[in-house]
């Protein structure tokens, strides 16, 4: 191994030939002269040999950082800090509040289509985003509300602050001693509005379909039961267009009542088979059933009305959503002309029987903004997204932008969306998404997807050879490999949220919830759940 030089003798070489040469010069003439150029020479000699050690330390110094530095062989990935953030315009104001950055200033990810918020039970999604989006966000909006807490905390910030109209539709009555008597909403409407327009006679067909197939869903997996299900849909789609074109009272209760009542039925679809309405479409729909039941199918005709009743029956006129169906109080679309923010309160004690309400109601409002685009941008701030199912949800985050909706999802878990929507439109999702907000994962599937969300890094690493004896050297070597930015392990340690918003850097953030805020801490109203504010220093304030 070569030895390394040392410029410490170099200095020591120098003195002894300063000293020497004084010396000679001193004994060969008796004057003292000479002694002040001896000590110059001796302290140029010795600033040259300082000068020389401080270029050789620069030397080696620089070696060693170009030998450290990594290179991006095994990847680049690196966590954004508080400049680049604001190059990439995270720094403005605009947009939904995700967190503060390491100088403590406040991060807003601004979206033109869809973001997802990823937060297990107790993560702070709620404190940390969802609140804080309504008190930050002006548009209109809708919100759906498994506990009715976000209505009672902020309907009265969202009519003070941004003068607008706030709607419950609260089938249960939750905490209505606060929020007041709600609103009603006949999902019925779409098909009841083509039909009162001649010229829109084109679409009733289309729409009762859709509309069976949001009541009725296909599971993510294709199973043995497709032919059960279509057939239940038929019963469905002749149940809405008969109540639609011949009844007074046009609701799904109605729908329910008529599948319900055999005898009803039957005289139903022998007064459909002469009909000439939607130029004989519901003639051939009543024909077909009647022509399945003359040749001895009644059994399969049978458990398809059952499979159609089972889909309609939580609109039975004792239950709670018959009332919050009869009628129009408002439309969806009217979000666009309107400062309106519409809360879907649900009762959690009743989840399966409000989620699928819930999934017909987004249904329709996204029907309604998508065939009325012009106007203002709506957001749907879909907090508990996976607790029910929007038919054709997926495909719809490729074009959210084109009909200027913002979209947010947030989650518990990506695998319940994988359960509700299929693995495809997990991949969807994330190709989708403008913005990832990762906050206090958990579960090892959402650590993982976060680690490989991240991408990898280059390090260097140190090797060291001892030979094959005690009197061998001691060799070192350096390579480059590569590295998860953060491993699955350390996400789920991870305190901080992680922020992935387009093609930036990722970056850390610290989260901050609407307690922390001022003067929104003052402003929100009580969770009634607690009973009482929650209480946390300011940390930030907006105006």
């Amino acid at each position: 191994m070569r030895q390394r030089p040392n410029p410490f003798r170099l200095i020591l070489v120098t003195i002894l030939l300063s000293y020497a040469t004084n010396y000679t010069w001193g004994w060969r003439d008796s004057d003292w002269y000479p002694i002040p150029y001896m000590l110059a020479f001796f302290l140029a000699c010795a600033f040259l040999q300082i000068l020389l050690l401080i270029l050789h330390l620069i030397y080696k110094g620089v070696r060693y950082w170009f030998l450290f530095r990594p290179k991006g062989y095994g990847g680049t990935a690196s966590f954004a800090n508080s400049k680049e953030l604001e190059k990439t315009g995270l720094h403005e104001n605009q947009g939904f509040l995700v967190g503060l950055d390491e100088r403590k200033k406040p991060v807003f990810a601004e979206i033109e289509s869809s973001g997802y918020v990823l937060s297990p039970a107790g993560g702070g999604k709620t404190i940390g985003f969802v609140i804080p989006a309504l008190c930050w966000i002006a548009m209109s909006m809708i919100v759906p509300d498994f506990k009715g807490t976000l209505a009672v905390m902020t309907a009265k910030y969202r009519k003070k602050k941004f003068k607008h109209n706030c709607l419950t539709i609260n089938p249960a009555g939750l905490h209505q001693d606060i929020l007041g008597n709600g609103v009603s909403y006949n999902p019925l409407i779409i098909l009841i509005e083509s039909w009162n327009d001649p010229a829109r006679h084109i679409y009733v067909m289309d729409d009762a379909r859709a509309m069976a197939k949001q009541i009725s869903p296909d599971p993510p997996h294709k199973d043995g039961n497709q032919y059960f299900r279509n057939g239940a849909r038929k019963y469905l789609v002749f149940a809405f267009l008969y109540v639609v074109i011949f009844k007074e009272k046009k609701t799904l209760t109605e729908c329910l009542a008529l599948l319900s009542d055999e005898e009803a039925l039957n005289a139903a679809l022998e007064a459909s088979k002469n009909s000439r309405a939607l130029n004989g479409d519901l003639s051939l729909l009543a024909k077909d059933i009647l022509t399945k039941k003359e040749k001895g199918k009644a059994e399969q005709l049978e458990s398809f009305r059952e499979g159609a009743v089972q889909a309609l029956e939580i609109y039975s006129p004792s239950g709670t959503l018959a009332k919050v169906t009869d009628q129009c109080d408002f439309r969806f679309s009217e979000l666009r002309l309107k400062k309106l923010t519409i809360y879907l309160i649900a009762d959690p004690t009743r989840q399966s029987v409000y989620a699928p309400w819930l999934g017909l109601l987004f249904w329709c409002a996204i029907t309604e903004l998508i065939r009325n685009p012009a106007g203002e941008e709506v957001c749907l701030l879909c907090d508990e997204a996976t607790n029910f199912r929007i038919e054709g949800l997926p495909s719809l985050l490729t074009m959210a932008r084109e009909y200027r909706l913002i979209m947010w999802l947030i989650l518990q878990e990506l695998e319940m969306w994988r359960f509700l929507y299929g693995p495809e439109a997990l991949e969807t999702l994330q190709s989708q998404s403008e913005a990832k907000l990762l906050m206090g994962l958990r579960s090892p599937s959402a650590c993982r997807m976060a680690s490989e969300l991240l991408g990898e890094e280059s390090i260097k690493t140190k090797n060291y050879s001892i030979g094959a004896s005690i009197l061998d050297p001691i060799n070192r070597s350096v390579h480059e490999q590569s590295r998860k930015l953060k491993t699955p392990d350390e996400m789920r340690r991870e305190v901080k949220s992680v922020l992935i918003y387009r093609k930036a850097k990722a970056a850390l953030l610290d989260p901050i919830g609407y307690h922390e805020i001022a003067p929104w801490k003052a402003q929100v109203g009580i969770n009634p759940l607690f009973g009482k504010k929650f209480k946390g220093k300011t940390r930030l304030r907006v105006t």
